[in-house]
């Protein structure tokens, strides 16, 4: 039984007109933080967002830093607070020494990023990911697709969900394409009225664990969030299965 910090960040986001008229034309950055408020490890702050770019209006946007992964974001099925989402394949959730190129048309939005650190022995591109997605009344469809190529392996990530009357019902399907294919997928289910959420999750990690995850959220004002949840962890082999509970408040402004 532990209190402690859970992920805390803190970010600032930049925006310049640099161009107005038929085609605006805006340069933007982001650089953002994790926080170790109980300082408990040798590092208060861990980089993870620090990027530049230039938007284009219609012609996208280009930027280069350290960024998102498009990849990573193509699940829908994150939808607790503390615990869940286990279950999913994919490369990264951010990376240094990275350029991308995102743009939306109508309800279709698509990223392309691609990595060149320079230090690997691999001439030109290290990795590249893609993702789209789009939006189709209730229905929401995304997927991804990464491509390491120092390590010769692919990841595939097929996610979907839909929202009717408070019911919101996601799942995520991913591939790791290496020497043995391994899968992983997600369904998660959850009900919201007034201000309560109630959440249910599956997962299934080949070769790792089964999750079942279960929780609620209350929204205390527009930036108080309380929640609470649990997750028993059923682990491949012989490792010793696992029971977590998480109990929290989360401010966000």
């Amino acid at each position: 039984l532990k209190a402690e910090n859970n992920g805390s960040k803190i970010g600032i986001d930049f925006s310049e007109t640099l161009s107005e008229g038929a085609v605006g034309i805006t340069g933007f950055a982001k650089l953002e933080v994790g926080i170790d408020a109980d300082d408990s490890g040798s590092d208060t702050f861990d980089s993870r967002l620090a990027y530049a770019g230039v938007d284009l209006g219609t012609l996208g946007s280009v930027s280069g830093g350290r960024q998102s992964h498009p990849n990573s974001g193509v699940g829908k099925t994150g939808i607790f607070n503390a615990l869940g989402s286990n279950a999913v394949f994919y490369y990264a959730d951010r990376s240094s020494n990275s350029l991308k190129y995102s743009n939306s048309v109508g309800a279709l939005s698509s990223d392309v990023m691609v990595i060149v650190d320079g230090a690997t022995g691999t001439d030109g591109v290290d990795v590249m990911d893609v993702s789209g997605s789009v939006d189709i009344g209730p229905l929401s469809l995304a997927a991804g697709y990464a491509d390491d190529v120092v390590n010769s392996i692919k990841y595939t990530v097929v996610s979907g969900g839909m929202d009717v009357q408070g019911i919101s019902l996601n799942g995520t399907y991913s591939l790791k394409d290496t020497t043995t294919d391994l899968t992983g997928y997600e369904a998660t289910a959850s009900y919201t009225l007034d201000d309560t959420t109630l959440a249910v999750g599956y997962g299934d990690k080949e070769n790792t664990a089964t999750y079942m995850t279960i929780g609620a959220s209350y929204s205390l004002s527009d930036s108080v969030l309380g929640y609470a949840e649990y997750q028993m962890t059923d682990n491949t082999g012989s490792t010793t299965d696992t029971d977590q509970m998480a109990l929290g408040l989360k401010y966000t402004f």
